[in-house]
């Protein structure tokens, strides 16, 4: 999965046509070559969907401002449509009418297939129902985009290109990002627990003043019917929410809502590491998790994550 639990990201919902009576998408062949799907669907509850495929991973998203609950199962995703089987919570069994088609031939001196582009109706069956019904999506089509990326069987003739060198303004850029980078002052704090398969994390990075963004995020992860499930509540707040002393080895947090609680940690060189926590964070589908218990295992960074 490449998106980050932090970034809820605000999903538009997506338009559903006049439903118009099909059958299902066909079942993708051996010689169908693999496609990119992505559409939008709209949801009850103030929730949004967004649904994308690529290299036949099926990724079903729903989010509420700082909740985020995805679901990864694999698929048939073909030129044709698009079939994925969400267990016991939903189907989408759809083939592709396109309206408008791309298409982007090989580079001058290469051979090979183009590559294709296209908008289009998904038209079919689109069922989901979240567990304990937080969430439900049902459509007969929807607008969405295709894509079928044939570079990779593109043969072009190997040309070796002059060295870049960089000029006297890189350089002068990238030294000077590099002793910015050095006055930051940057911190993860995380807690995390084998048998929930859960953790809670604090992300920060401090200015010579003191400032900086800081973020918050409460993961989950379960394996259910074949698919991988990830739910996430994440936020940003500002920076006394979350203080830290890497010399000292100790952190203190105070995330806002929809958390609640606080949380200490003290590093004891030649003993278990101190966490001492009432945090709790709320989920899509799942009951709150409190990451108090004393099987928490903590530890503090003096750097965040790339991502």
């Amino acid at each position: 999965m490449t998106r980050a639990p932090l970034l809820i990201l605000a999903l538009a919902i997506a338009g559903l046509l006049a439903a118009t009576p099909v059958a299902a998408a066909p079942t993708a062949t051996s010689k169908a070559h693999s496609a990119s799907i992505e559409f939008e669907l709209a949801a009850n509850h103030g929730l949004h969907a967004h649904l994308e495929t690529f290299n036949g991973e099926v990724t079903l998203e729903i989010s509420r401002k700082d909740r985020l609950a995805t679901y990864e199962i694999d698929g048939e995703s073909t030129e044709a449509g698009l079939k994925a089987q969400f267990g016991k919570l939903g189907l989408i069994d759809v083939a592709f009418r396109p309206t408008n088609m791309r298409t982007e031939k090989p580079p001058k001196g290469c051979e090979g297939p183009p590559s294709t582009w296209g908008e289009g109706l998904f038209v079919g069956t689109i069922e989901f129902t979240g567990e304990r019904e937080y969430v439900r999506i049902e459509a007969a089509q929807v607008e969405g985009t295709m894509s079928v990326y044939r570079e990779s069987e593109w043969r072009c003739p190997r040309h070796k290109g002059p060295k870049r060198i960089q000029s006297a303004r890189q350089l002068s850029v990238l030294d000077s990002r590099q002793r910015s980078e050095a006055e930051r002052e940057s911190a993860t704090l995380g807690a995390s627990n084998r048998r929930c398969s859960c953790y809670f994390a604090a992300y920060a990075e401090r200015g010579r003043r003191g400032r900086g963004p800081t973020a918050f995020a409460g993961v989950k992860f379960e394996t259910r019917e074949g698919m991988e499930i990830v739910r996430s509540t994440g936020v940003y707040a500002g920076p006394s929410t979350f203080v830290f002393d890497h010399a000292a080895g100790t952190a203190r947090v105070n995330p806002p809502p929809p958390f609640s609680g606080n949380a200490t940690f003290k590093r004891r060189p030649h003993s278990r590491d101190l966490w001492r926590s009432t945090v709790q964070a709320p989920f899509l589908g799942a009951d709150p998790i409190s990451f108090s218990a004393p099987s928490f295992r903590a530890a503090l960074f003096p750097d965040v994550p790339d991502d």
